[in-house]
C-alpha cells in the first residue's frame, strides 16, 4: 500500500510538468502502478517531434507500461542518469529510450567488460580507444571518474570506470537509442517516420515464428559443425514454432557464389520477423562473402589481378613507391607486368569497386533493401557504432522498410560468445529491452525501440511482469521444476542465481548433468564460470564431451584461463579426438599455450600411447612447432633481468590479457613487489594481471595486491590499478 500511494505522490509531483535543474519531466498518461518506462529526448526533438513521441507514448500505455517524457538541451550524461535512478527508486522504471541528440559516454578502463576490445588505451587517440556504451545510464552500480568532454563532437563525454566500482555488468534497467544519421536528410523526420512505424509494428499483434540466421565467411572458422548446431537450439527454444515448412531458414556463404541478393531477398520478406547476421563488419559495411571458391585458372587469375590492383590503390593513397612493390612481386611470384596493370585506371577502379560491392551490404544499399524483419541481430563488429555519423544498425531502423529495432555492437565482438542465449523469451512475448538486459556486454546496444516485442502463442507466460517483478525463490523454484520449456528453466536458474540461492551451485550442476537441454546446459556452465568453483570444474571436465559443439569450444577455452594442471588430460584428448570441430581444436591448441611444454608432452605421451590416432608422429610435430620453443616461459625467465628490452617485456605483458600465462605469475608477482622495477613495468603487470579471473593463481594475485597497497608511500596510478585488479580478481555475484 505504501508503495502505491508513494508512486501516487510522484505521479502528481510531475502531472503537469515541473522543472528540475533545466529539466522538464512530462508524467505518463495514467499514474504507473507496477512498472515505468522513460522516453528521454533533447529539446529541439521534443519541439520538432512532439506529435509523433506522444504517439508512442500511447501505444506503450494500451501496452500497460505507463511512459515519462523527459526533456531538456542536455549538457552532460549525469542528469540523465540521476533522473533514470530515481524513476527507477519511485516508479519501478523498467527501462529507457533516447531519441534525438542524447548524451554518449565514452568508457575507459573496461575493456574487461567487453567481448573482445583491447586496443591500447595510451597509444591510440580517446576517440578510438574509448567504447560508446549506454552502461553508463541502464547500470546503476557502476562508478565512473569522468575525465572531460570531446573538443569536436560536443556528445562525447569521456570516463574512467572507477577503480572501486563493481567490476562486472548487472543492469537495471534497460536502453535503446535512435539516433539519427547524419547522411544529408532531415534528422527530426527520420525521428518522427521511425516514430509512426514503431506504433504500427505495436499494433500489429505479430507473433515470432518466421526466422533467418544468415552466417558469412570467416564467422566459426567457416566450422560446419560450429554452424549447423543453430538449428537444433532454435527447436529447443521455440518448440513446435519452426517445425513447420519454411518457417526458419539457415543461410551460409557457401551456398552461392556471391550470396548478397539471397540475402537481401531474404530482409525484404514481408513476412520475417527477425533475422541474425553472423559475419564481420564495419560502422559502413556488413561483410558478407569473400573471393568465391573455384577451381577455373581464369577465374582464380582475375581474383588475383583484383587484389594486386587493390593494394596498389593503397600504396598510391599512402605515397608508396608503387614500381618497387611491383618489382617485389615479380621477382617473388615470378609474373610479368600485366598482372598490375590498370591499377590506377578509372574503368578498372569501377570495376574492381563493382565486384567488392558484390560481397557486402553497404551504407549505399540500405535504402533501396528497406529490410523489412522487424528485429535484426547483428553478431558483429561496429556495426552499432553510434559514434558515427552514418552507420549499418541505424540505415536499418531509419529506413523505409518494417525494420524497427536491431541488437548490434558499437566496437568489435568476440566470435566465440553465444547469440541464441534466452531467445525463448522473445517467443514467449518479453520485450527485447528485458531480454538483452540479461545479455549485455560493454559494446551490446538497442539500435530503436526497446520495448517492442512480438505476441506471444501462450499469454498464460507472463515474462514481462515475472522479469520486472520481485518474484520469490519459492516462485522460481516452482517455474524451474514444473516448466518444460528450455528457456523458462532458464530464467528460473537465472534468478535463482542472482538471489544467491541456497544450494544454486548445486543445483547448476545438476541440471548441467541431467538436462537434455543444450540451451540449459550451455546456461548452467555460464553462471558456474560466475562462481568459479569446484562445481565449475567438475561440469568442466564433462563439457569436453559434450553434444552440443559450443559448449566444448567454451570449455576447454574456460580450462585454459584457469590453469589447473587436472585439465590436461581432457585438453589434450580434445586436441585429438575433436579435429573435426575446427572451432574446438583451435581453442584445444590456444588452451595448451598457457602451460608449459613439458607438462604438455608429459600429457600428450601418455594419451598417444593409447590413443587411436593413425598419424602420431604428424601430432607431436604440429605441437612441438606450436609449443616446443616454450617461448613465453623464456621471456618471462629473462623478464626479471633489467638488461633486457623494456619494450620487448612490456609488449609481452600486455599480451598477458589475451593469454593467461599461468606459470609466469610468480615471476610477475615477485616484480610486482620489486620496487626497483620500472614504474611503466609494474603497472603493466597489475593492469593485465587483472585478466587472470578465473587463474588457479587468483588468490595469490589479489594477496599480493592487498600487501602492496598497504604502502602510503604508492604513486597514486600505481595504487588505482591494484585497486581495479582486486575488485576485478575478487568478482562478485553478477
Amino acid at each position: 500500500m505504501m508503495r502505491v500511494v508513494a508512486l501516487l505522490l510522484l505521479w502528481m509531483a510531475v502531472s503537469v510538468g515541473f522543472l528540475s535543474q533545466g529539466q522538464t519531466i512530462l508524467p505518463p498518461l495514467q499514474a504507473p502502478e507496477k512498472t515505468s518506462f522513460a522516453i528521454v529526448t533533447d529539446s529541439m526533438t521534443w519541439e520538432k517531434c512532439r506529435e509523433a513521441i506522444e504517439s508512442y507514448r500511447e501505444v506503450l500505455q494500451k501496452e500497460q507500461l505507463p511512459a515519462f517524457i523527459v526533456v531538456d538541451a542536455w549538457e552532460h550524461p549525469e542528469p540523465i542518469r540521476e533522473i533514470l535512478q530515481r524513476l527507477y527508486r519511485e516508479a519501478h522504471l523498467e527501462g529507457a529510450v533516447f531519441i534525438g541528440e542524447i548524451p554518449i559516454p565514452m568508457i575507459r578502463k573496461a575493456q574487461h567488460l567487453t567481448s573482445a576490445f583491447k586496443m591500447d588505451e595510451e597509444k591510440f587517440p580517446w576517440v578510438e580507444s574509448s567504447v560508446p556504451s549506454d552502461r553508463f545510464y541502464d547500470d546503476f552500480d557502476l562508478k565512473f571518474d569522468f575525465l572531460g568532454r570531446d573538443t569536436t563532437s560536443r556528445l562525447f563525454f569521456y570516463y574512467n570506470l572507477a577503480a572501486d566500482s563493481p567490476q562486472y555488468l548487472r543492469c537495471e534497467i534497460y536502453t535503446g537509442r535512435i539516433k539519427p544519421l547524419e547522411d544529408g536528410s532531415d534528422p527530426y523526420q527520420q525521428i518522427r517516420d521511425y516514430l509512426h512505424k514503431v506504433v504500427a509494428a505495436h499494433e500489429e499483434e505479430n507473433i515470432l515464428d518466421q526466422f533467418v540466421s544468415y552466417t558469412g565467411e570467416g564467422s566459426f572458422s567457416n566450422s560446419l559443425t560450429a554452424w549447423r548446431m543453430e538449428q537444433m537450439l532454435l527447436r529447443e527454444q521455440l518448440p513446435g514454432v519452426f517445425d513447420r515448412k519454411n518457417n526458419a531458414r539457415f543461410m551460409r556463404y557457401h551456398m552461392w557464389d556471391y550470396p548478397k541478393e539471397e540475402v537481401i531477398a531474404a530482409l525484404q520478406r514481408e513476412d520475417l520477423d527477425m533475422m541474425i547476421f553472423h559475419e564481420h563488419g564495419m560502422p559502413d559495411r556488413q561483410y558478407i562473402s569473400a573471393t568465391p571458391e573455384t577451381h577455373d585458372p581464369k577465374v582464380y587469375a582475375d581474383f588475383l589481378k583484383r587484389e594486386f590492383r587493390s593494394k596498389l590503390r593503397t600504396l598510391a593513397e599512402q605515397g608508396k613507391n608503387m614500381a618497387e612493390q611491383q618489382m617485389k612481386w615479380k621477382e617473388l611470384y615470378q609474373l610479368d607486368t600485366a598482372w598490375f596493370s590498370g591499377a590506377l585506371d578509372p574503368e578498372w577502379r569501377r570495376e574492381d569497386s563493382l565486384a567488392d560491392v558484390r560481397t557486402g551490404i553497404v551504407l549505399a544499399d540500405v535504402p533501396h533493401v528497406a529490410p523489412n524483419a522487424r528485429f535484426v541481430i547483428f553478431d558483429a563488429c561496429y556495426n552499432g557504432d553510434f559514434r558515427e555519423k552514418d552507420y549499418i544498425a541505424g540505415r536499418y531502423i531509419f529506413s523505409r522498410g518494417k525494420c524497427v529495432v536491431a541488437f548490434a555492437n558499437s566496437v568489435n565482438v568476440l566470435q566465440d560468445k553465444s547469440v541464441n542465449d534466452l531467445f525463448g523469451w522473445l517467443g514467449f512475448g518479453t520485450r527485447i529491452g528485458l531480454w538483452a538486459r540479461y545479455l549485455h556486454i560493454l559494446e551490446s546496444h538497442v539500435i530503436g525501440d526497446p520495448t517492442f516485442y512480438f505476441r506471444s502463442q501462450r499469454p498464460e507466460l507472463l515474462c514481462n511482469t515475472w522479469l520486472t517483478a520481485d518474484m520469490p525463490s519459492d516462485f522460481w523454484w516452482s517455474m524451474l521444476q514444473k516448466a518444460p520449456e528450455a528457456d523458462l528453466q532458464n530464467m528460473a536458474l537465472l534468478k535463482l542465481y542472482q538471489q544467491h540461492s541456497p544450494g544454486i551451485s548445486d543445483t547448476l550442476r545438476a541440471y548441467f548433468c541431467r538436462s537434455p537441454y543444450a540451451v540449459v546446459r550451455y546456461h548452467c556452465m555460464t553462471l558456474l564460470e560466475k562462481l568459479n568453483d569446484r562445481n565449475f570444474r567438475e561440469v568442466l571436465k564433462q563439457a569436453v564431451t559434450d553434444p552440443y559443439e559450443f559448449i566444448r569450444r567454451i570449455a576447454i577455452h574456460r580450462m585454459g584461463q584457469i590453469g589447473a594442471v587436472e585439465f590436461l588430460p581432457e585438453i589434450v584428448d580434445t586436441y585429438l579426438q575433436d579435429e573435426l570441430s575446427a572451432r574446438v581444436n583451435f581453442n584445444a591448441l590456444f588452451a595448451l599455450q598457457h602451460y608449459r611444454w613439458e607438462e604438455v608432452k608429459e600429457t600428450l605421451e601418455k594419451a598417444l600411447a593409447v590413443s587411436s590416432c593413425l598419424d602420431k608422429e604428424r601430432i607431436r610435430k604440429c605441437l612441438q612447432e606450436r609449443l616446443g620453443d616454450d617461448r613465453l616461459w623464456q621471456v618471462t625467465e629473462r623478464m626479471p633481468n633489467p638488461a633486457e628490452s623494456e619494450k620487448e617485456k612490456l609488449f609481452y605483458i600486455r599480451y598477458l590479457k589475451n593469454l593467461n600465462y599461468h606459470p609466469g605469475v610468480p615471476t610477475y608477482l615477485s616484480m610486482l613487489r620489486d620496487s626497483s622495477v620500472s614504474p611503466a613495468l609494474r603497472r603493466a603487470l597489475v593492469e593485465s594481471l587483472a585478466w587472470f579471473r578465473l587463474s588457479v593463481y587468483r588468490e595469490e594475485i589479489v594477496a599480493v595486491c592487498k600487501e602492496l597497497l598497504q604502502d602510503p608511500a604508492l604513486d597514486a596510478e600505481f595504487r588505482e590499478e591494484l585497486q581495479r585488479t582486486c575488485h576485478r580478481l575478487k568478482g562478485g555475484t553478477l
